[in-house]
């Protein structure tokens, strides 16, 4: 059974998506939309896929709803990056060579792999999603569309911001507060410090997801990664930061290598 590949680009490959923020005024949408398509294309070969083959959810309804990308909508919809409402994305191993991800700043993404299926989920983590359980949700996406044990369960949480994530006053969007006790602290200064990965940490123990490993990186901190955190001028001002990485998953190709 294949072993899915991880994509963390940082900001290696430039900014990965197409918001306008983050390209020159001047430029159209379909100039925007080339451009990033370059970036999916040199992300593909160095991870060994094709770039057309990458999929986002819009996550429009915020209620752990998943959507399967097969093979027949990859056909349809050729040049990915498709406008998908749902929250969740699920691949399998039978779909080799697609990529399901999100661009992302400082909030990571929770991907959860069946290994004895060979089926694959995924869920960008906002802080609001987070206070909606998103985390939790997307192992109970496998368990719904696939029955998978939680002992079947592998979980990989991408890079994003350390604690050094602040806010002034206590954040709107938290309104689980309970669960955010020692994910929401407060320095000498009362400036309130997030720490993401300690509240999904706490999530998934609840969900019984016991094998999870973190990426450590710190979106803020590491050059090599944009943050919207330190772009910010209520952050830490660095105009250098500015841009999206993007972090996803697939399930190699087998006569495709991996050039990177």
């Amino acid at each position: 059974m294949a072993k899915p590949i991880i994509v963390d680009t940082g900001n290696k490959y430039g900014n990965m998506n197409s918001a306008k923020k983050f390209y020159p005024e001047d430029w159209t949408p379909e100039q925007r939309a080339r451009e990033f398509l370059k970036h999916r294309i040199a992300v593909g070969n160095d991870y060994g896929f094709d770039g057309h083959k990458m999929f986002m959810a819009d996550q429009e309804h915020k209620t752990g709803t998943y959507f399967e990308i097969t093979n027949d909508y990859v056909e349809a919809n050729p040049n990915g990056w498709t406008d998908i409402p749902q929250d969740i994305l699920i691949i399998t191993e039978k779909t080799p060579g697609i990529v399901i991800g999100h661009p992302v700043a400082d909030c990571p993404v929770v991907m959860m792999t069946d290994v004895k299926k060979g089926v694959t989920a995924i869920g960008h983590c906002s802080a609001e999603l987070i206070d909606k359980k998103m985390p939790m949700m997307v192992a109970d996406a496998l368990l719904s569309a696939y029955h998978s044990r939680d002992e079947d369960i592998i979980t990989y949480v991408s890079s994003c911001a350390s604690d050094s994530w602040t806010y002034n006053n206590y954040p709107s969007w938290a309104k689980d507060a309970i669960m955010w006790e020692g994910g929401i602290y407060t320095d000498d200064n009362n400036i309130f410090h997030i720490d993401l990965r300690k509240v999904i940490a706490k999530q998934l123990q609840e969900r019984n997801i016991s094998n999870v490993n973190f990426n450590m990186n710190d979106t803020i901190t590491n050059e090599n990664y944009f943050s919207n955190f330190a772009a910010s001028p209520y952050g830490l001002n660095d105009p250098s930061k500015e841009g999206r990485n993007f972090d996803g998953i697939f399930y190699p190709e087998e006569n495709r290598g991996k050039a990177r």
